[in-house]
């Protein structure tokens, strides 16, 4: 029994027929932002709210949806399994992430002669960007989703073991099925913001911002190129299920991720889609919500790449011990990331405060070219979540493992 094929899901529905329009209202972004920038760059403070109101809704789901997962761990015999698998796959995948970052970091050498004037830059950030990370409210801030994660795991292991945990479980549901419903509906504003995101990217930057920093844009698109379907196509075939096939069949939400610029769109219909493949929903309620906090492998590539490139833009010296204390931040700092559009910048700011020995002087000429990066890092964030979610259901799921395994080699 095939389950993609007879169970009809809202993406499938819904995200097919959007393809379209999505690629219509790219077309008109282009041209919008080509030919009236003065009022396309006020079209961006319509996408900037858009993903504020997207993230204020998401962040109750990634609460809800990790105590749901905390509460059926107890339905799982092999919850035990299932947590130390996820714990060690997220580990050794991020770590990958930031070695790869700095192997093609320091083998492409984007930073080296660049023949960019500062000058002739803007090399001013945006107020959005000015954050004192020192601060007990931009720490509260920057780290606002981990804060969530802890509270969710905290509650989902109290009410994992209170009395009322069917009860409380009912509410969940109903009260995540409220939030889906209202997230679905919001998507059929999708192509407008979509075409606004467009319009104000290429009428504040325009793609001759990015000729003098297209190596180090080259880098960070190589690198996730390269993670997807070198070390993500490894670990697909290690646990045998075909990764071009599996990433057709979420296809729609790939594209709803790049043309976003963030992650988070896709969270609310990835379960829907993947469980009607087969996979099972207690797993999946369990490590999506985690992934997206502690599983960002496209931010930490590009963070990775930023840091080689600012050493070699400002000619910098590192030991090794200087890089192996690098990579412990940006094992940390990449935590931050998740989040709207902007966020993986945000986590490269924080990264380079804690570091100490790159300037972030000039982090505006980093910023100029970052809209370009973002959606690769998102999509990057996105497969890797979705990967690690087909993995360790794979694993742990030996009762559905037929349905997984015939739909992924059909």
């Amino acid at each position: 029994m095939n389950l993609f094929h007879t169970k009809k899901t809202f993406t499938s529905r819904y995200l097919k027929n959007l393809t379209l329009y999505v690629f219509v209202a790219i077309i008109g972004g282009v041209l919008a932002g080509h030919y009236i920038p003065e009022i396309s760059i006020k079209l961006g403070v319509i996408s900037r709210y858009f993903f504020m109101v997207l993230e204020m809704i998401i962040l109750p789901i990634i609460f809800m949806a990790i105590i749901y997962g905390i509460c059926h761990l107890s339905d799982i015999k092999n919850a035990g399994s299932v947590v130390w698998h996820t714990a060690l796959y997220f580990l050794i995948i991020s770590s990958i992430a930031i070695l790869l970052g700095f192997i093609f970091g320091i083998a492409v050498q984007p930073g080296a002669n660049t023949g960019i004037e500062l000058t002739k830059i803007n090399t001013t950030l945006p107020k959005n960007f000015e954050i004192n990370d020192s601060s007990i409210t931009s720490v509260i801030y920057l780290n606002r989703h981990g804060i969530f994660l802890i509270t969710s795991i905290i509650i989902g292991i109290y009410m994992n073991l209170s009395k009322g945990r069917e009860k409380f479980i009912k509410i969940l549901d109903r009260g995540l099925d409220i939030f889906y419903t209202i997230i679905k509906y919001l998507y059929f504003t999708l192509p407008f913001i979509i075409f606004c995101n467009i319009a104000y990217g290429i009428a504040v930057y325009g793609i001759n911002t990015l000729l003098p920093l297209s190596k180090v844009v080259a880098t960070v698109y190589l690198t996730d190129i390269v993670f997807i379907f070198g070390i993500l196509g490894l670990v697909s075939y290690v646990f045998k299920f075909n990764l071009w096939k599996f990433l057709v069949s979420i296809k729609e939400e790939i594209i709803l991720v790049v043309t976003t610029s963030s992650s988070k769109t896709a969270f609310p219909i990835i379960f829907e889609k993947m469980e009607s493949q087969g996979y099972s929903r207690k797993i999946l309620r369990f490590i999506i919500p985690l992934g997206y906090n502690f599983n960002l492998a496209g931010a930490c590539i590009y963070i990775s790449v930023a840091c080689c490139f600012l050493i070699q833009f400002y000619h910098i010296s590192l030991s090794l011990n200087d890089y192996l204390w690098l990579f412990v931040i940006i094992s940390i700092t990449s935590k931050t990331a998740s989040g709207v559009p902007g966020s993986g910048f945000l986590a490269l700011i924080f990264t380079l405060n804690r570091f100490g020995k790159i300037p972030v002087t000039d982090l505006a000429l980093l910023y100029s070219v970052d809209r370009f990066m973002n959606e690769a890092r998102s999509v990057t964030n996105f497969i890797g979540i979705a990967v690690s979610g087909a993995v360790i259901s794979k694993i742990n799921q030996p009762l559905e493992k037929n349905e997984v395994t015939e739909f992924n080699n059909n």
